[in-house]
C-alpha cells in the first residue's frame, strides 16, 4: 500500500518503561457451560464446507476458509460464533457435531447459533442439546504479538494459528480443547491475552509458556501518542456526560442534550491540554524487549523504498526478569493509514552491529496491529 509522507521529523528517542512491571494475571474463572450438539445432515462433507461457504460470505463478508478453517482432519474451527465442528461419515451424509463454551446469559443464544446452522445443512429438527462441564480460561494484560504467540503453536502438534477478524491472534486445537485470543492494541499497545482450555492446571501452564515466548527480544507493540490521547479526551468528555445524567438529582433535573464534541472541545481548549496535544502530535512509540546491553538501539520507520526516520537509544540495558518492555519514541510527520516497517537494530557492547527484529504494522489512523491474511 503506497502512502504518501513528505518532510519526516526525527526526534532524539527517549528510552522508558511502559507499565508497572510484571502482568497481572486474572484470577481463573470458568465457562458455565461447554454447549454441544450432534446431528445429522444429508450433505456430504464436501458439499457442506462448499454450503457452508456461501453461508458465510453472505452473513459476515469472509470466505468459509477463513470464517471455518480446518484444523485437523474433519475438525474445524468456527470463527465467527467461536465454536468447534466435527464431522463422520454417515451414511450418504455426514454426522456433524458441535461444541461451544457459554455462560448461564449465553448458552441459549449459544443453541440459537447451532440452530442456525443446522438450519442451513438441512438437519433434522429439533436439534439434542447437552450442556457439560466448561472450560477453564485465565487472561492477563500482555505486550506481544499474534508473530510471537504463533511460535508456541509448534509446541502443540494439534494447536493451529488462525486468521481472525475479531482478535489481533487466534491459536486454537481440537484434541485437547484449547483456546487463546489476543485482543486489539489497547492502551500504550498492551492487549488482553485469554487462554481457556479442559483444566485449570492447563490454562496456567499454556498461559506461561506463552508469556515466556512473549519475553524474547524484539518488537512487541507500536502506539500513537496523539491518538492514545484523543481516545483518552474522548473517554473523559463522556465520563463527564455520564456523572452528570447519573447523579441522584438527575431525575428530578431537565438536562438538555448534551453534545460531547462540545465537551470534548472544552477539554481539549485548557492550556495544560494544549501543551501535550502539541506534544503528542507526530509521536509514534516503540515497544521493545532486548536479551543483552547495547551502546546504542536503533528504531527506524519506512513505508515502502522511503525511509521516513529513525531514533536512537544510548545505553540501553537489558531489563529485569519481569520488568515491562521498553518504550522507543520517535517524531514524524503525522503518518496516514497503511502498512508501515519497523526495524530495531542495535550497536553491542563490542561496537559490532547487531539486527534485532523487524515487523510489519498496518495503521488506521488510531491503532497499528500487524496484517491478518484475510483473504480479501
Amino acid at each position: 500500500m503506497s502512502v504518501s509522507v513528505r518532510g519526516a521529523i526525527v526526534s532524539v528517542g527517549l528510552i522508558l518503561y511502559c507499565g508497572s512491571g510484571k502482568a497481572q494475571t486474572a484470577a481463573p474463572r470458568t465457562t458455565d457451560v461447554l454447549v454441544t450438539t450432534s446431528f445429522h445432515t444429508p450433505l456430504t462433507y464436501e458439499q457442506v464446507i462448499q454450503r457452508l461457504d456461501g453461508y458465510y460470505d453472505e452473513q459476515v463478508g469472509q470466505k468459509g476458509a477463513i470464517a471455518f478453517p480446518r484444523i485437523g482432519p474433519n475438525e474445524h474451527f468456527e470463527v465467527w460464533h467461536e465454536m468447534w465442528a466435527w464431522f463422520e461419515p454417515l451414511g450418504d451424509g455426514a454426522r456433524v457435531t458441535l461444541k461451544k463454551p457459554a455462560d448461564s446469559a449465553s448458552s441459549r443464544i449459544a443453541k440459537g447459533y447451532m440452530l442456525d446452522m443446522a438450519g442451513w445443512l438441512s438437519a433434522e429438527l429439533p436439534l439434542p442439546f447437552e450442556e457439560k462441564p466448561g472450560l477453564r480460561t485465565v487472561e492477563t494484560q500482555i505486550c506481544t504479538s499474534r508473530k510471537d504467540l504463533g511460535k508456541i503453536a509448534t509446541a502443540y502438534p494439534a494447536m493451529r494459528s488462525l486468521a481472525s477478524w475479531r482478535h489481533s491472534g487466534l491459536l486454537v486445537s481440537a484434541d485437547p480443547l484449547m483456546k487463546v485470543s489476543l485482543s486489539e492494541s489497547h492502551s500504550h499497545a498492551d492487549r488482553q491475552l485469554t487462554v481457556s482450555t479442559v483444566d485449570l492446571a492447563g490454562a496456567r501452564s499454556l498461559l506461561a509458556k506463552l508469556q515466556q515466548a512473549a519475553a524474547a527480544p524484539g518488537i512487541c507493540g507500536v502506539f500513537s501518542e496523539e491518538a492514545e490521547l484523543d481516545a483518552e479526551l474522548r473517554d473523559a468528555a463522556q465520563g463527564r456526560i455520564d456523572t452528570v445524567l447519573n447523579t441522584a438529582t438527575a431525575p428530578s433535573l431537565y438536562h438538555p442534550q448534551i453534545d460531547v464534541k462540545y465537551i470534548e472541545g472544552r477539554l481539549r481548549g485548557d492550556p495544560a491540554m494544549q501543551k501535550r496535544i502539541a506534544a503528542a502530535r507526530g509521536s509514534y512509540d516503540v515497544r521493545f524487549r532486548v536479551d543483552r546491553a547495547y551502546r546504542k538501539v536503533t528504531v527506524r520507520w519506512s513505508v515502502g523504498a522511503t525511509d521516513l526516520g529513525h531514533a536512537s537509544v544510548s545505553n540501553v540495558t537489558k531489563p529485569a526478569a519481569g520488568a515491562a518492555a521498553l518504550t522507543a519514541r520517535v517524531h514524524l510527520e503525522p503518518l496516514k493509514p497503511g502498512d508501515f516497517r519497523v526495524r530495531l537494530a542495535g550497536e553491542g557492547t563490542d561496537g559490532l552491529p547487531v539486527e534485532i527484529d523487524e515487523r510489519m504494522f498496518r495503521f488506521d489512523g488510531k491503532i497499528f496491529e500487524e496484517p491478518q491474511d484475510l483473504g480479501k
